[in-house]
């Protein structure tokens, strides 16, 4: 397996297409193996509430105040399956002997995931944070430490506005004894206002654990760090869906899926089957996504197709597919039946068969996780319109994990820190016959540790979830290579277009209106760069007027793929995806259009990069 490829997009165009299916609720089989997903780390985080978090110097705010802002708002992002934890120190005894100061510290919150109630504990108690006393680091360490257990990932993120006052312990020495007891434990730190003295001591911190350093002179500037610190944790691809089994051996046995997100894993080399109902007047979207955390083989390649069962390969309604060429976590397609006269061949009982080919695993790798996104339009699903979310700006913007975490963006230049391997989703909502132009920008520093092929760049992935192309030069990404300062890639502008609209065959992936992704990141960096926080600026531009007529409006069920809202447990948070919008099949075998409900999978763009290659352009599939 490669490590951590980037990928580039072949796109073989729906044949005929579709063919219409009752939806039925479907199920997906009875007690399915949820696929194996790398855990997220469990992360716990020591704040330094000492006596000088209370100077007011923290842009018009105390130092306390900034904190709390900050803290507050990793509460509310963190993934559901994230542990967290958060410790305190200097928090109670406001006195002057130094013995009983030093031994002031105290764990809030133990390591573990939270719920909504949890979350909204853990804000009530931030908010009645005071700040005190002493500053014992190295004690503070060693405890985390013990909070986060023995085994597994685990972080450490530390935020002092000064040095320790009560070694020894040393906090560089406890750090060093820290990083020997396992190698999966690294302490990040955010200098907070720290003088050159302080920040020499909590550098060595970071470094010698193999950890990151920021510094933080505000609180948008400590949110923002901090933020990109724990994301560093969090930062691979959630893999999303309710579990599904898919056959091994063709249609005949495979589970029958209705609107909505699965999760299921390639085994192998073997290929996945699923049925699926769907009318002659109806239209399918089937999109799949194999997250490779581990990477994968250059060529490999992932297929969709779908029509009514038979001989051979189902794929009257529908065939696309996506060949690796690069570098990148994921490997996705995605295609679309069409509508009108000749592309509705019927399937016996309105039951067709979906196909993910697996041209990725092989025999004896690990099983890898497979998302598969299943939707219907019609008639109904069009009269209920699409819900999209509302767009979201400054600290509320920030880059998801995935294609069904994706924030919700409109036009505009949005701003954040990013770790260097982390590769953050956005989503824009796009009409036939507007155009779109990205341009994503990252300040490399002037010490930035150079790899021979890293580079900076930015993919769009229309609303079927497939790499659409960059611009005219064909070049996937930026290479940074000795290169500092300011670097930007620009996508587009392309013109949005529908079917059979499109100028031509070769339409780059444009001709999908819906929900379409962005994402952005630094590919391919060596080892030592992994995990330094850089600057980066997105800009969207949305321009032209949307086309009289309408778009068409998938349903992907009551339960798929929603993204997060800005509280990601707060429940808020559903959305209508790749062009969203609602009727939910029933379990009384209504079909999609007798309950309009609103939905979505959201979903985020993938900017992967890596060296320069050639797009291949999207052909029609033989």
């Amino acid at each position: 397996m490669h490590p951590s490829p980037r990928r580039r997009r072949v796109l073989a165009a729906l044949p005929v297409l579709l063919l219409g299916a009752l939806l039925s609720p479907a199920a997906a089989s009875a007690s399915p193996a949820a696929p194996e997903i790398p855990e997220p780390a469990r992360i716990d985080l020591v704040l330094d509430l000492s006596g000088s978090m209370n100077e007011n110097d923290a842009g018009g705010q105390t130092r306390l105040a900034a904190a709390k802002q900050a803290v507050t708002r990793i509460i509310e992002t963190a993934p559901e399956q994230a542990p967290l934890g958060l410790r305190v120190y200097g928090a109670t005894y406001p006195g002057q002997d130094k013995k009983q100061g030093c031994a002031d510290t105290q764990q809030v919150l133990p390591v573990a995931t939270m719920d909504r109630a949890a979350r909204a504990d853990a804000k009530k108690r931030v908010e009645g944070f005071t700040a005190a006393g002493f500053t014992p680091i190295g004690v503070s360490l060693r405890e985390a430490a013990k909070d986060l257990g023995t085994t597994g990932n685990r972080r450490i993120v530390l935020v002092s506005d000064g040095e320790d006052t009560c070694a020894p312990p040393p906090p560089c020495d406890v750090a060093r004894e820290l990083k020997a007891q396992g190698v999966d434990l690294a302490v990040d730190v955010v200098g907070f206002r720290t003088p050159s003295s302080a920040r020499t001591q909590l550098k060595c911190i970071a470094d010698v654990t193999g950890g990151s350093y920021a510094d933080a002179q505000d609180a948008d500037s400590l949110t923002g760090n901090l933020g990109a610190l724990f994301r560093k944790g969090w930062r691979t691809y959630q893999a999303a869906g309710k579990p599904v089994s898919g056959s091994l051996n063709g249609c005949q046995d495979a589970p029958l899926v209705a609107p909505g997100q699965y999760l299921d894993k390639f085994t192998g080399g073997r290929d996945l089957y699923y049925k699926v109902k769907k009318r002659t007047d109806q239209r399918l979207q089937v999109s799949a996504t194999a997250v490779a955390e581990q990477g994968y083989g250059r060529g490999s390649m992932i297929t969709v197709a779908a029509g009514p069962p038979g001989d051979g390969e189902p794929r009257a309604w529908l065939r696309e597919f996506d060949q690796s060429m690069g570098w990148s976590n994921v490997i996705t397609t995605g295609g679309r039946s069409k509508p009108g006269s000749g592309n509705d061949k019927p399937a016996p009982d309105d039951t067709g068969c979906i196909l993910v080919e697996n041209d990725v695993t092989k025999p004896g790798d690990s099983p890898m996780p497979v998302e598969l996104l299943v939707g219907i339009a019609d008639a109904t699903t069009q009269e209920a319109g699409a819900r999209t979310p509302e767009p979201r700006t400054g600290a509320d913007a920030e880059g998801g994990f995935s294609f069904n975490s994706a924030t919700p963006i409109g036009p505009g230049t949005h701003r954040q820190s990013i770790a260097v391997g982390e590769a953050p989703f956005w989503r824009v909502e796009l009409k036939a016959g507007q155009k779109l132009t990205v341009k994503a920008g990252v300040d490399i520093p002037s010490d930035f540790p150079h790899a021979t092929t890293a580079g900076w760049g930015v993919t769009v992935y229309n609303a079927q979830r497939e790499a659409a192309q960059c611009n005219t030069d064909h070049n996937l990404t930026e290479l940074i290579r000795g290169r500092t300062g300011r670097i930007e890639r620009v996508c587009g502008p392309w013109e949005i277009t529908e079917g059979d609209d499109a100028k031509s065959s070769a339409a780059k992936g444009y001709d999908v209106p819906g929900t379409y992704y962005i994402q952005a990141q630094v590919a391919e960096p060596g080892d030592k760069a992994k995990g330094i926080l850089v600057p980066i600026s997105l800009t969207v531009d949305v321009s032209g007027t949307p086309r009289p007529g309408n778009d068409p409006v998938f349903f992907f069920g009551d339960d798929a793929a929603q993204g997060n809202a800005p509280s990601a447990a707060n429940g808020d948070g559903a959305q209508s995806g790749n062009g969203g919008a609602t009727a939910a099949a029933r379990d009384d075998g209504r079909s999609v259009g007798e309950i309009a409900l609103w939905a979505g999978a959201g979903a985020a763009v993938l900017l992967l990069c890596g060296v320069a290659v050639r797009v291949v352009r999207r052909r029609r599939a033989a």
